[in-house]
């Protein structure tokens, strides 16, 4: 006989798992699919550094401040009806995540940082710490739908999705071998593609699979797939979230998710393999991560600035993150010096004359941090992709759009897996938590409002 469920949702993250949660609250039956067998799900949340905001503002802020942010960070692009409905459901995520028995704090005295998963990241390297916030938060998730009679799947990779006579079939593959189930609405909820080397190339830039993954290796763009097969339409696909690092962090997992070397790359002389000066044509650091995956060699750069600067930048970090001085260097990243700009240009291997010429040019710049003060520094620096801006087109009530704008039928997708959030020319993040979580609460009340009217 066919399983069957009221709803299916792919991908056991954080909106996944808030989106379950609230149709049980709300009395639908639900199978989660969830790629990963650690308990917990093994999606960016674990990783993260646990701080919930919208548009860096606290999700109970007033819906007219959150608002007006959400257009100014994204300089207009994202969607007017997904910044509403974002700005005003976002008010119910504290409390409910408070019910659920998920323990936030404020980790400084930042908006951003006012609801932050307890026990904090301290921004040590990447790595699955079970006992700090962003991981007990996913597991007490689980615990709670597993309390309350839940179907999860853990090892389990959506393959197919198809329309059946009463709404969709998923298939998904498991060690055990190929299964599926029927179900009236299906919310995919499986992250963007930032572990798909592939899409990346196709979407981003022809070399961006070459980027550090800064982030886990499950969000590889299954559900979307599915979705684009299916009739969805796609928004924003050529962005991505994600910040500066060491260029040793492709080689050692100590040097990300921090220390971010933004404020250099932001504020000193960005050079190219050769030595030519890369000009910043944004004002955030993740319009220069989106740029620099979009090149032809995203391993290429280094960072070159002062002695002045380095000095400047050994204080704490916003949000309470670690800084590059000292945790670059402590913790094994490049970082060469150097008397004069011809040694420089030596220890990374650049034409001195080339070099020479673009610090000049950046000199000249007159917002930017002078390279004058020796000694000299160079550091080799990589972006690195948390996750892809992009995905499909969703209405302000989570359903799946066609590409002409139409809802397609019992389908509904949260989390990274969506577009039209996130972007804008100057990168236009606006919070991965707080996002993730708003739109799985508004999706599990609007499946269950159709399971009610069905």
């Amino acid at each position: 006989m066919e399983e069957r469920k009221a709803c299916v949702v792919i991908g056991g993250g954080f909106a996944g798992m808030v989106a379950a949660r609230r149709l049980q609250q709300l009395g639908v039956s639900v199978l989660v699919l969830e790629k990963s067998a650690s308990d917990g799900g093994f999606g960016n949340t674990v990783i993260s550094g646990g701080l919930i905001h919208v548009a860096w503002m606290p999700p109970d802020a007033p819906f007219e401040d959150k608002r007006r942010r959400l257009a100014a960070e994204t300089d207009g692009e994202i969607d007017p009806g997904l910044a509403d409905v974002l700005a005003r459901e976002s008010a119910h995520i504290i409390p409910w995540l408070t019910e659920e028995g998920i323990v936030m704090r404020p980790k400084t005295d930042e908006p951003a940082a006012r609801w932050t998963l307890w026990p904090f990241r301290s921004g040590g390297g990447r790595r699955l710490l079970p006992e700090l916030g962003p991981a007990v938060a996913m597991s007490r998730l689980y615990a709670n739908f597993r309390e309350a009679g839940g179907t999860m799947v853990q090892g389990a990779t959506a393959c197919a999705l198809d329309r059946a006579a009463s709404g969709w079939r998923v298939g998904y593959r498991t060690q055990a071998g190929e299964r599926e189930c029927a179900a009236a609405c299906v919310l995919v909820a499986d992250g963007g593609f930032q572990a798909n080397s592939e899409m990346l190339s196709r979407y981003v830039g022809p070399n961006a699979g070459m980027c550090l993954l800064r982030a886990t290796t499950t969000g590889t763009g299954d559900g979307l797939h599915l979705l684009m097969a299916a009739g969805a339409g796609a928004t924003g696909l050529g962005r991505v979230y994600g910040h500066l690092v060491s260029a040793t962090a492709l080689e050692s997992d100590e040097l990300w998710p921090f220390p971010h070397l933004d404020e250099f790359c932001m504020k000193a002389a960005l050079v190219t393999r050769g030595g030519d000066l890369f000009p910043v044509t944004t004002r955030t650091p993740v319009g220069l991560v989106t740029r620099l995956a979009r090149t032809e060699d995203p391993r290429g750069f280094s960072v070159v600035f002062d002695h002045r600067l380095w000095s400047a930048s050994a204080s704490a970090g916003v949000l309470g993150l670690p800084v590059a001085n000292p945790d670059l260097v402590k913790r094994g990243g490049h970082l060469v010096s150097s008397s004069t700009l011809a040694g420089l240009a030596a220890e990374i291997g650049a034409d001195p004359r080339r070099l020479s010429i673009a610090v000049d040019g950046h000199n000249a710049i007159a917002e930017s941090s002078a390279v004058a003060d020796p000694p000299f520094y160079a550091a080799r620096v990589v972006p690195g992709i948390t996750f892809t801006m992009g995905g499909a087109r969703i209405g302000p009530d989570a359903r799946v759009l066609d590409p002409d704008g139409i809802p397609i039928v019992g389908l509904y997708a949260a989390g990274s897996t969506t577009g039209g959030i996130h972007g804008g020319p100057n990168g236009g993040y606006v919070g991965g938590l707080g996002v993730a979580a708003t739109f799985g609460y508004i999706a599990g009340g609007s499946i269950a409002g159709r399971a009610a009217r069905s």
